[in-house]
């Protein structure tokens, strides 16, 4: 109780605190310390109920359902913290935890000058408000005799829970999870700055404030959405780090609008222009964020994305509908408030050959882009399909090439006026530098016309920021986050060219001990191991091993395969040779063991039924159960062993025999049996087949091989096989340097605006 207790105060908290801020925007000043206190009170209560929620995971309380089906007692301590946020209740008691906290810091901030706190805080806690409500309605603190109601007897404690799914077992659901749930919550910042500031009908000064949030939520966000290409790419094993999924898309949309929000608020900085498109893009960053909430969280997509949670209810479903119309309709209803305001603010500029200009058009590119994403990621919502990934491709590449010749050029550009024959002499050098590096990469195979351009493109934007980085850098080294960035931008769409479009992939099957050349590599499949996992001991994995020799070096890769209890299939992993210019990618596909019978050596047995085999008379006598308990629960695990007792006969000899099968996991192990006096035929118990309610209805499928002329048929496998996908990602090692750059220049840039921070 005492956690629905935290989140229904801080609810009400969070009311009082919108209530108390709004009276001091309407001229009660004496509220102010009211609503401070309050949002101090429902972020302490926020606080607090995380708290819980993180107690009762690590102290294995299963009584309550999350817990149950979240976590048990085999997961090491990362893996036990992060069930916090790896199911619906518990990613939604995070965002609000990270909400919370950002407000506390947010509303000392504000406290420091006249920046608007009233209407800031008003507008977060009412962002606040709507996350605690949701969490009354699904809540990580229900009991499992309350989920499970007439199922479940009251006061019942499971032994343990069911535990982390497989996909999520792996070290970036430690970090990747919080860091985009920072950059959500700190996306409310801007968005609560935008409406505040229609509210005050101050549209100056706020930028000054709104940017440095602004920028750290860019730089956090685009550090997640890295994260999680790399665990795709690293984990996952279907050789990309980038799928266009609907719920990876719906962090890349806000992440697209606020980097457009960041270029033209830095122009409204320089020459005052842009008020309106800075208002209408930090509103949408955050209107972007609420709806791919409700994709991810209202089970709308269905089987569109390998992310998307289940349905959460018809009251979850409603409630997320109405905290995206709020807010749609609390920003209209701004704009619309202040709408005679708004359209005497001074025009835009328009000359085209200057510096905002540039950004301006740059920033309607990533929004032209932001759109494309958002109808193709909306597209199972109306017509209950995927919209291929190619459509994402092409319609995005001409809209990529057109950002890195902008990004290029703006920097060439002045603010306010340029001069037209400078522009275009500086233009010469870092266009035939592009120029003479693309010629080089057509020959050595970029053969693809738009492609090439794509090329052009980033080497010219890379060249024009690598030596403004190295100029500015001499003189004022805070500023040269901005070009950091853009150097990052371009090294990432080079990686993009080389290892999406020429990389080369190819299945393989590894005969065990044959050696098999692929990719200029000599590759042997060596055998499979097994190897114990301390966060899932259910379940037997297994390394199978691959050498791989080039040039006299050697090396093994361990892919992984093994059979999850948990999901009920086969797990895969792949492994990834890492070279400075290109990654040898191998991913497990399956594994063929040599056939042991076939089809024609299939005999079915009733009990007490006797068959002439050859020269042998074959009588199943019964089952044998072994150790199995009565109830057969060993047969459920997946893990047991039955025998078929036979009398086998030939003209000498009479034998009673147990041919077993054993199951491990649920894969079954056959073992051979055969007569002390007669090695001509091999029995096999194959399966028990169960035709009534009990033993006494089952038949017993034997195989019974004759040894002297069973051969090899053609296309037999004879030796263990493994199938594997081999690709060569060529200089993928560019694409993971620009994403680390493009971040760290996010991050040298709030250094440089600390002083809006702190002041």
């Amino acid at each position: 109780m005492l956690g629905k207790f935290l989140i229904y105060s801080a609810t009400i908290c969070a009311v009082l605190s919108i209530v108390s801020f709004l009276l001091v925007h309407f001229g009660k000043e004496k509220f102010l310390k009211f609503g401070r206190t309050f949002y101090n009170i429902a972020a302490a209560s926020v606080i607090g109920a995380s708290a819980f929620l993180l107690f009762i995971i690590l102290d294995h309380q299963f009584q309550y359902t999350y817990v149950w089906e979240q976590s048990n007692r085999e997961l090491g301590l990362a893996l036990l913290i992060s069930t916090f946020y790896s199911g619906q209740e518990g990613s939604f008691m995070l965002w609000t935890f990270m909400t919370a906290v950002i407000g506390i810091f947010l509303m000392r901030y504000l406290g420091k000058g006249d920046r608007l706190e009233p209407q800031v805080m008003a507008v977060f806690s009412l962002v606040l408000g709507f996350l605690t409500f949701i969490l009354i309605l699904k809540s990580p603190f229900n009991y499992v005799w309350d989920s499970f109601a007439g199922e479940v007897e009251y006061g019942f404690i499971p032994q343990d829970g069911r535990g982390l799914n497989p996909l999520l077992q792996n070290f970036w659901m430690s970090i990747h999870p919080p860091t985009l749930f920072v950059g959500f919550s700190s996306m409310a910042v801007p968005f609560c700055f935008a409406v505040a500031t229609l509210m005050k009908n101050r549209y100056k000064d706020w930028i000054n404030f709104a940017l440095p949030w602004l920028l750290f939520s860019g730089g956090i966000l685009g550090l997640g959405i890295m994260m999680g290409g790399y665990w795709a790419y690293g984990v996952l094993g279907w050789g990309g780090y980038w799928a266009w999924d609907p719920v990876e898309n719906s962090s890349f949309i806000p992440w697209l609008i606020i980097v457009a929000a960041i270029h033209t608020m830095v122009a409204q900085k320089r020459t005052g222009g842009y008020k309106k498109t800075n208002l209408i893009l930090c509103i949408s960053a955050y209107l972007l964020v609420l709806y791919s909430t409700f994709l991810t969280r209202s089970g709308i997509l269905g089987d569109s994305s390998v992310h998307s949670f289940v349905d959460p209810g018809q009251e979850v479903y409603l409630s997320l509908i109405v905290f995206i119309s709020s807010f749609i309709l609390i920003s209209l209803l701004a704009f619309i408030l202040r709408f005679k305001e708004l359209k005497n603010l001074n025009a835009e500029p328009n000359k085209l050959l200057t510096r905002e200009s540039a950004l301006f058009v740059g920033a309607l590119t990533l929004c032209a882009s932001a759109i494309v994403i958002l109808a193709g990621t909306s597209w199972p919502i109306i017509a209950k399909g995927s919209i291929d990934i190619e459509f994402y491709n092409k319609m995005n590449l001409p809209i990529a090439i057109m950002i890195a010749f902008i990004n290029g050029m703006s920097l060439l550009l002045k603010w306010k006026t340029s001069d037209e024959k400078t522009f275009f002499k500086g233009l010469i050098f870092p266009l035939i530098l592009a120029s003479i590096v693309t010629v080089g990469l057509v020959i050595v195979g970029v053969r693809d016309f738009l492609f090439a351009i794509f090329a052009l493109a980033a080497l010219f934007s890379f060249f024009v920021n690598a030596e403004i980085a190295v100029r500015v850098f001499k003189k004022q080294r805070d500023n040269v986050g901005a070009y950091i960035a853009h150097i990052g931008l371009a090294l990432l769409f080079l990686g993009i060219i080389a290892s999406s479009k020429y990389s080369k992939d190819e299945n393989i099957t590894l005969e065990i001990n044959k050696p098999v050349s692929a990719f200029g590599y000599t590759m042997t499949y060596i055998g499979a191991s097994t190897f114990e996992d301390p966060n899932n001991r259910k379940d037997t994995k297994y390394h199978f091993n691959i050498l791989l020799e080039k040039d006299g070096k050697e090396m093994v890769l361990k892919p992984v395969m093994y059979y999850s209890s948990f999901s009920e299939g086969v797990m895969k992993n792949p492994d990834i040779a890492n070279f400075s210019t290109k990654d040898l990618y191998i991913s497990p596909m399956g594994l063929v063991e040599p056939e042991v019978f076939g089809d024609t050596d299939m005999v079915v047995f009733k009990k007490g039924e006797i068959k002439q085999i050859g020269d042998v008379n074959v009588e199943f006598i019964d089952f044998d159960m072994g150790n199995m308990t009565p109830g057969g629960e060993e047969i459920q695990s997946g893990n047991f062993e039955i025998g078929a007792k036979i009398k086998v006969k030939d003209s000498k000899y009479t034998e009673t025999l147990l041919p077993k099968i054993k199951y491990v996991e649920g894969n079954p192990e056959y073992f051979e049996t055969k007569m002390s006096g007669n090695s001509n035929y091999s029995f096999y118990f194959v399966k028990m087949n169960i035709v009534g309610e009990d033993q006494g209805g089952a038949t017993a499928t034997l195989a019974i091989v004759d040894n002297r002329t069973k051969q090899p048929k053609e296309g037999d496998v004879t030796a263990e096989s493994l199938i594997i996908n081999a690709s060569i990602k060529p200089f993928i090692n560019i694409l993971w340097a620009g994403t680390i750059i493009l971040v760290m220049g996010f991050f040298i840039s709030i250094i440089k605006r600390k002083k809006e921070i702190v002041s």
